[in-house]
């Protein structure tokens, strides 16, 4: 499978959704929802994971890193890497009714579009 070019926020959004759905998947008990359905442009690139915190800080957790995959939450949650997404974190690898979990190149398209600054 190769990485598949998303071009705008709402490449990203039908994305998303369309893998949970061919995976017979949804986020909608989770506590965050299917955020990325709902969330405007601007509150999805600037915002935070909306109803999840930090468990070690009590903090919000900012959806991602303009320009910087590597550090955002949404590529850590799917890759299931860190303190916080890692198989002893608080939350684990996204999805949580995982697996089946995102591929590689899935996931690689999402950073692409972050790193390349997330295109409206």
């Amino acid at each position: 499978m190769a990485i598949t070019p998303l071009n705008h926020y709402a490449d990203v959004q039908k994305f998303i959704s369309s893998i949970l759905s061919a995976n017979g998947q949804s986020a909608a008990g989770a506590p965050h929802g299917t955020f990325w359905e709902s969330l405007k442009y601007t509150d999805f690139v600037t915002g935070n994971v909306p109803n999840v915190a930090d468990p070690n800080t009590g903090q919000p957790m900012p959806i991602l890193i303009k320009g910087d995959s590597a550090h955002s939450n949404i590529i850590l949650a799917l890759q299931g890497v860190g303190p916080i997404f890692g198989p002893n974190g608080a939350y684990g690898q996204m999805p949580a009714d995982g697996p089946p979990f995102f591929t590689d190149d899935q996931i690689n398209s999402i950073a692409a579009w972050i790193d390349a600054g997330c295109p409206q």
